[in-house]
């Protein structure tokens, strides 16, 4: 547990110095020395190294920004730096100097990349970025009100307890117990900051949100050297042997799906689950959040007051654009779509950030990869790129014949399904005076009560899907199944995609759906002694957040439709590393059987 105790050291207030002198210490100087590194790797780190001694990296006090041309290359350079270090002591020099010397939001959204890619680092466990950063996620009054709260609110205070005359004749005979008499502390309930809304709402969830910054942080290390595509194919044109290297340390790292691809992914299940919470709630895309939010020096946010019809056609122009692109290729597939867009997405965000908002220097949500689903301009953006790429997912049906003879599905059975809300808890203890905590001691242990905000999440029950299939002949094949919205089966939300193997014959299987935990807080990381005291974290993964797998239900049940899809496996390696990719795989593989059922969708109020 001391490595995890060093990484959260490390986190522990992260917007704000660090105080604790013998980490300090460590990070004093630039760890310069090629020796120090993955052999091989050096070359990589050469453009870090350059922006490192001119200064021309993000920092402490400056402002982070997707929108900055410079930022994909800052935080591959760090990134680099982190990860390529040989062992864990070189490693803990660099995230200490990275942790001094660079961007608090800079810092966390590289250090959460290289705890991912390390050998040594993959048992470690990051809290929340919502609990790191709790400015870019929380509402200001959230910020302020937790301000407020004093040390005396969380401190042990003994209570004033009358014990009867023979307890303290005892204690005078045992002082052990005298001790426990003295002691007698407050109950250890936390310090509790509301931050709820009415009810949970998509684009407020913060588990989404830091789930997001993730996957455009992914995007940006990948943005380099990224290999051009022509008809579906990659042409590699390496311009020089930096280029060759930086490529090759892509593939090294490539167990993980193509950033484009995942991100792809999440804008469909994002829309979809949008436009089903919008069906619902009759809200439209477009209707602003009224929220303040702070950055982590105070600078507020500046919020669009413009035309929404003026912002959906600019939006329109700058998809339509990507369009254009795409039928320039003569066979797209769903590696052309998700390519394209990665390549582009940052210059798309730029261009509507500066027909929108000009050459402001104060941030806005279109810049915040940590909080702009909020902004209903980039909402809309994500809304129109899923259209984009819908147009090109046609899947073809196998001939009736042929299909009746490789597979038949016989039955499917669908557990009754249940959304309720539950209070999730944040924890607010990077928002406390940095005093009490960061010294050369650790005076976290001291804190009995936990400052946190509490707002609800929408959670479901568990459930089971049976298939009962016959197969004609042995094959692979990938699974899919969608939830459709009677009427509109162009929204079509991800629940499942899997790979299975069968053989001639009969098979019954069976999918279980668990409900969705909680994911360990700051604090409880600090207080666990082992590594299986603590949850199960969602972090590095390429699926939504868990607790987002079902749309809101209603009381009196929500009639929607599972779709259930069974085509050929191609054998592609990212879904064998991410099996959620199975929404955007193979688009135009033959279904070779399908069916449709109706399933009605229960919401619980407790």
């Amino acid at each position: 547990q001391l490595r995890q105790r060093f990484v959260l050291d490390l986190v522990l207030q992260v917007h704000k110095p660090l105080l604790q002198a013998q980490l300090v210490e460590l990070g004093q100087e630039l760890n310069a020395d090629a020796s120090n590194y993955k052999e091989g790797t050096w070359e990589s780190l050469s453009d870090f190294m350059t922006r490192v001694q001119e200064d021309r990296m993000l920092g402490i006090y400056s402002m982070y920004s997707q929108l900055e041309l410079e930022l994909p290359q800052q935080l591959l350079g760090l990134y680099r730096f982190l990860a390529l270090a040989k062992d864990w002591r070189q490693f803990q020099r660099n995230a200490c100097y990275a942790r001094t010397h660079f961007n608090a939001v800079l810092f966390v959204n590289a250090l959460q990349l290289a705890l991912e890619q390390r050998q040594d680092t993959q048992d470690l466990q990051l809290p929340g970025m919502h609990e790191l950063l709790p400015q870019l996620y929380f509402d200001r009054n959230v910020i302020l009100a937790a301000h407020q709260v004093n040390w005396q609110q969380l401190a042990p205070v003994p209570l004033v307890t009358k014990h009867n005359l023979k307890a303290k004749l005892y204690a005078l005979l045992h002082p052990s117990f005298r001790l426990a008499l003295e002691l007698d502390l407050m109950p250890a309930t936390p310090v509790v900051v509301a931050a709820a809304a009415p009810r949970p709402e998509l684009s407020l969830d913060v588990q989404l949100n830091g789930h997001w910054s993730r996957l455009i942080s992914r995007l940006m290390i990948y943005a380099d050297y990224r290999p051009a595509i022509i008809d579906g194919d990659r042409l590699m044109a390496f311009g020089s042997e930096r280029a060759a290297l930086a490529y090759r340390q892509t593939l090294e790292r490539g167990s993980h799906a193509e950033a484009a691809q995942v991100l792809l992914h999440n804008v469909q299940q994002f829309v979809a689950l949008l436009a089903m919470e919008e069906q619902l709630t009759g809200v439209p895309t477009m209707q602003s959040l009224q929220l303040e939010l702070l950055t982590t020096f105070g600078v507020p946010y500046q919020q669009t007051q413009v035309n929404f019809q003026a912002v959906q056609q600019l939006i329109r122009a700058a998809v339509q654009q990507l369009d254009e692109q795409l039928k320039a290729h003569a066979a797209v597939n769903w590696l052309t779509v998700a390519q394209i867009l990665g390549r582009h997405y940052f210059q798309l965000c730029r261009r509507i950030s500066l027909a929108i908002n000009g050459q402001q220097v104060s941030p806005n949500l279109l810049g915040m990869a940590t909080a702009n689903l909020r902004d209903p301009i980039y909402r809309e953006l994500l809304k129109q790129l899923a259209q984009l790429s819908a147009t090109y997912a046609t899947p073809t049906k196998a001939k009736q014949q042929q299909q009746q003879q490789l597979l038949l599905i016989k039955q499917i059975n669908v557990d009754t399904l249940h959304t309720f809300e539950q209070p999730l808890d944040s924890d607010l203890i990077n928002l406390v005076d940095q005093q009490l905590l960061q010294t050369q001691r650790n005076n976290l242990q001291y804190i009995r009560r936990r400052l946190v905000a509490r707002q609800t999440r929408l959670n479901h029950k568990a459930f089971n899907i049976s298939y009962h299939l016959h197969a004609q002949t042995p094959m692979i094949l990938l699974a899919r199944s969608y939830f459709l919205l009677p009427g509109h089966k162009h929204i079509r939300l991800l629940l499942d995609s899997f790979v299975l193997e069968l053989t001639a014959g009969e098979h019954v299987l069976q999918r279980h759906f668990p409900s969705a935990g909680f994911e360990s807080t700051l604090s409880e990381l600090y207080e666990a002694r082992e590594a299986q005291d603590l949850a199960a974290t969602n972090i590095g993964s390429c699926l939504f957040p868990p607790h987002l797998l079902l749309p809101r239900g209603t009381v009196a049940g929500r009639k929607l439709q599972l779709s259930v899809e069974f085509i050929r496996w191609n054998n592609t390696d990212a879904m064998a590393n991410c099996q959620s990719l199975g929404s955007v795989l193979d688009w135009n593989a033959p279904v070779l059987a399908s069916s449709l059922a109706d399933v009605t969708i229960q919401h619980e109020e407790f």
